[in-house]
């Protein structure tokens, strides 16, 4: 039995007075640029979303956008290290190993 690899966090932000987030990010905190002042999008977290992997989490927060589904960029690749699918030219991170292209 392989081990699992541990979520990740991702969260999505908006406007304080939005119905709906405008950005998911990486992370528990809003986005900041280089300097670290917050993006004056990230007024208000809307919701958590855990998953393996970027893909992931953007189909989750796809769905609950009400939008049309997620495509990742390019076309699933077997993962080098454990043979799963994953989207090598997206994220480049497998969901199922720690393998990170």
């Amino acid at each position: 039995m392989r081990n699992e690899v541990p979520k990740k966090m991702f969260t999505a932000w908006g406007l304080r007075d939005d119905k709906w987030p405008s950005m998911l990010v990486g992370g528990d905190g809003p986005l900041t640029y280089n300097d670290g002042t917050v993006d004056p999008d990230c007024q208000k977290k809307f919701y958590v979303i855990t998953a393996c992997n970027f893909e992931e989490a953007m189909a989750i927060y796809h769905l609950r956008q009400g939008w049309d589904p997620y495509r990742p960029e390019g076309r699933p690749t077997e993962c080098p290290e454990c043979g799963v699918l994953y989207y090598s030219k997206g994220s480049g991170q497998c969901w199922s190993c720690t393998h990170h292209s």
